[in-house]
């Protein structure tokens, strides 16, 4: 099927909300064919990770690029402003396999083709659920403890600032859902990590591979905050992803 295309600075996993500032002209255009009633697209547009180029202002003689596995969003919310600017609010519905982008439109539109959900080693991903759960548990208060600690030592970075003050919000407990896809969904939006790690992430095939590597990452980013490294927690994870 043929969907819009929204590439992105972001990595979204299926089941995760993602709020969107929508200002360029191309993409009030395709929010507005979106959401339209009877639409072709059933509210629906495609994601994908920018690997060259901007998410604003794309130069026609060298288009942005992305990866070629993304995730097909559904519009949940809509508002739209007296300017013509959308705020969205959007939810991963499945991985997809992006092919045949098309340009020639008031924007970009690309062939896509839904990635299976498979478990893989069932037995293994139930296993793995338990220690994954806890090694979250561990990473996120090793993260609350870290940004206090730097915000209370006078550190006086913005984005420092930002992130201790979403900290109850943005890093509360979270109790993984008892199905291991879900759950490894949950796990990869959760995991503040480099979008490279994310992507791999969710290129993974199923969720008995994608937790274990989750599993290591959680351990791996814990030991790290330890020795006093800084998560890249970016202050724009926190609130409406721009275009």
């Amino acid at each position: 099927m043929r969907l819009p295309f929204f590439p992105l600075h972001v990595v979204l996993f299926p089941h995760l909300p993602l709020p969107i500032h929508v200002f360029e002209e191309r993409y009030r255009l395709m929010t507005q064919d979106v959401v339209a009633d009877g639409s072709p697209f059933g509210g629906q547009f495609v994601v994908s990770m920018i690997t060259e180029g901007a998410e604003v202002g794309d130069d026609p003689e060298q288009p942005t690029r992305s990866e070629r596995v993304g995730t097909i969003v559904e519009v949940r919310r809509a508002e739209r402003f007296a300017d013509g600017r959308w705020v969205l609010l959007v939810v991963g519905v499945a991985r997809a396999l992006l092919s045949e982008v098309d340009r020639s439109g008031p924007y970009a539109t690309v062939v896509v083709e839904r990635l299976p959900d498979a478990d893989g080693d069932a037995d293994r991903a139930r296993a793995l659920l338990p220690e994954v759960q806890a090694a979250l548990d561990a990473y996120l208060e090793t993260v609350k403890r870290f940004v206090a600690s730097a915000a209370s030592m006078g550190a006086e970075s913005p984005e420092i600032t930002s992130v201790a003050a979403s900290l109850d919000e943005v890093l509360k407990p979270i109790r993984l859902p008892a199905d291991p896809m879900a759950a490894s969904y949950a796990v990869g939006g959760v995991l503040q990590i480099e979008l490279t790690r994310k992507q791999q992430l969710l290129e993974m095939p199923d969720a008995a591979s994608r937790l274990s590597a989750e599993l290591e990452l959680l351990r791996r980013e814990a030991r790290l905050l330890s020795d006093g490294a800084m998560p890249p927690i970016a202050t724009a994870d926190l609130r409406y992803h721009p275009n």
